[in-house]
């Protein structure tokens, strides 16, 4: 049967019209990032303190900046009690952000007439537009947690969207619910219109995302496949930097949403522009359609495609459609659930993501300057994913890739505790990014080590299981930097003893470089560790099992208990190449087989 991947044989497996639709659609990405750390300054937390309606015109009266600083210490003075909480350099009390004197330095009562907010850095956030301190201070945390919520629900529906109704229809549909939602968020009148306009953002944005991770994978041939996927996190990362620019132009906070959801309307303009998926046209037996597509993949390219390759796409597609109407049982997401292997690989993407967002958002809880912090914290991610992508294809391989990253990077997080805060606050921060360089690189081969995990006819859902346990790692991830509101580095240690563990557990799971993918359930939970002596049968040659971890499919003669040789993987006998006949033949005449 003649697939996409061998027409890719004639057009090229990257060619120049690949090269544009593919650079296009990736401009996805950066859109996508603004909208996934937008909290950070959305929301940012700012000094405040009790409203007092009595003093409130001694503020008034203050001008200049010096005296206005001046005269606002006095009032606060007067009006707000000091606390025994300090802020880590010195031993200077600070004053009460949830209480006020009732009367001039006595009683102290809750904040009955509102707050006042520290304006100096941000001039409004949704954190002061809306109140969300004291008693209502989770509110913060919630509307990230929102956020989060929609990106789960978006990874399932517009990922079966897309599946039904094909690839561009489902971005189109995700571009304009993100363009008017966006803007939409900036005019919230109260908390839960906001969380809940970040909720269909928030499904808006993985939908977006997804399809056009999908449609560029697509697009490309076997030999460029996991460079195409990868390519996509440096567009994620660029829009990060250059949210944190913007951030650092615009101080208002619906201002700001308005400029990362507007410009949709251009993406939007894409639907015009680009081709469907051909993959995806062919394998539903819209042939016309597809073939329509590939001539223009042929003219962009400048190759020619014999008539011959026509045809027998034609007549593929009516052999399809005779299966289909007789369609056997085939293996999908319940399959997944029901393997206890697959189960457990399923949850690994979890607890990276989980620490992936911890310490992205909180970098505004870090020593320095805000915008200078959110702008290193995603320019390390460019090297991240360029180091991602050279040390899965070496000899560490995924598994100790994964393993030293996720390990080195929560050692970097706990290592911060000991980090001075005040005079060498660089320190810190350098830790902390060292942390935020080995979680995003683990994240990006994370999600090639998946992939090879699952067997074909589930990898898709596989994915789709790894994306959505990684969604509730984000859920999670801003109720964990509440914890600081126990203890300052409560959140980053935790966030740094999950890392560890989740690498140590890594080395579970099997190696995966140079294997051949696996085809049916069965086939994936035999990929073991390469100390697995477990059998399965393969043809008629019984007891016998792949060679882990080998370009090409080998197997190893071993003695049995009954006194016949048996195929198996990880003894001292010699390797016999099942690509050599003779060699084949000589090993099975040999076990009696």
């Amino acid at each position: 049967m003649l697939k996409f991947d061998d027409i890719l044989k004639y057009l090229g497996d990257f060619g120049p019209y690949q090269k544009k639709i593919y650079f296009l659609v990736c401009l996805v990405g950066i859109g996508a990032a603004m909208h996934a750390f937008s909290q950070v300054f959305l929301v940012a937390e700012t000094d405040h303190w009790c409203y007092v309606p009595e003093l409130a015109k001694y503020e008034t009266n203050c001008t200049g900046e010096h005296v206005y600083d001046t005269c606002l210490e006095t009032v606060k003075n007067f009006s707000i009690p000091l606390e025994d909480v300090t802020d880590g350099c010195d031993d200077t009390p600070v004053y009460s952000n949830c209480y006020r004197y009732y009367i001039i330095y006595q009683y102290n009562d809750k904040c009955d007439h509102g707050w006042r907010y520290d304006r100096s850095q941000y001039k409004s956030t949704v954190f002061q537009e809306f109140d969300l301190v004291c008693d209502r201070y989770y509110l913060g945390a919630l509307t990230s947690s929102m956020y989060m919520v929609g990106r789960l629900l978006g990874a399932v529906l517009f990922g079966a969207l897309s599946d039904k109704i094909g690839r561009l229809p489902t971005l189109l549909i995700t571009l304009i619910t993100l363009c008017g939602s966006g803007v939409a968020c900036a005019f919230s009148p109260n908390i839960i219109a906001f969380s809940a306009f970040r909720l269909i953002i928030g499904a808006a944005t993985t939908g977006s995302f997804l399809v056009a991770f999908v449609i560029v994978t697509e697009l490309v041939g076997p030999s460029k496949r996991v460079f195409a996927g990868m390519v996509t996190q440096f567009y994620f990362s660029a829009g990060y930097m250059v949210f944190a620019g913007l951030a650092y132009f615009i101080r208002d906070w619906w201002i700001l949403q308005i400029v990362i959801s507007a410009p949709y309307v251009i993406l939007i303009l894409m639907y015009w522009i680009l081709p469907e998926s051909p993959r995806w046209l062919l394998s539903t037996g819209r042939t016309e359609r597809a073939l329509k597509v590939i001539r223009k993949f042929e003219k962009g390219n400048h190759v020619m495609i014999p008539e011959s390759v026509y045809d027998e796409m034609k007549a593929n597609t009516k052999d399809d459609e005779k299966e289909a109407e007789n369609p056997e049982r085939k293996e999908g997401f319940p399959d997944i659930m029901k393997s206890p292997t697959l189960r457990k690989r399923s949850l690994n993407l979890f607890t990276n993501s989980l620490v992936y967002y911890g310490l992205s958002l909180n970098t505004s809880n870090l020593a320095g300057d805000d915008y200078l912090n959110a702008f290193i914290s995603a320019a390390v991610e460019i090297p991240a994913h360029a180091f991602g992508l050279y040390i899965v294809d070496t000899k560490l391989g995924r598994r100790w890739s994964l393993c030293g990253t996720m390990i080195i990077g929560g050692l970097a997080c706990i290592l911060t505790l000991f980090a001075p805060s005040c005079e060498m606050e660089w320190i810190g921060i350098t830790l902390a990014m060292i942390g935020k360089f080995c979680i995003t690189c683990s994240f990006g081969v994370i999600y090639i080590f998946s992939a090879e995990m699952y067997p074909t006819p589930v990898r898709t859902s596989g994915v789709g299981v790894c994306s959505m346990c990684a969604r509730v790692g984000g859920i999670l991830a801003p109720q964990i930097l509440l914890l600081s509101t126990l203890w300052e580095p409560l959140a980053v240690v935790v966030f740094g003893a999950c890392s560890i563990s989740a690498g140590l557990l890594i080395l579970l799971l099997p190696e995966t470089r140079n294997i051949k993918l696996p085809e049916t359930i069965e086939e994936a939970e035999l990929v073991k560790r390469p100390t697995s002596r477990k059998r399965t049968e393969m043809g008629k040659m019984t007891g016998s099992e792949k060679v882990v971890g080998s370009s090409k499919e080998r197997y190893l003669v071993e003695k049995t208990p009954e006194g016949k040789d048996d195929l198996h993987n990880g003894l001292e006998n010699p390797t016999i190449d099942v690509t050599d006949e003779r060699a084949v033949d000589a090993a099975t005449q040999t076990s009696g087989l």
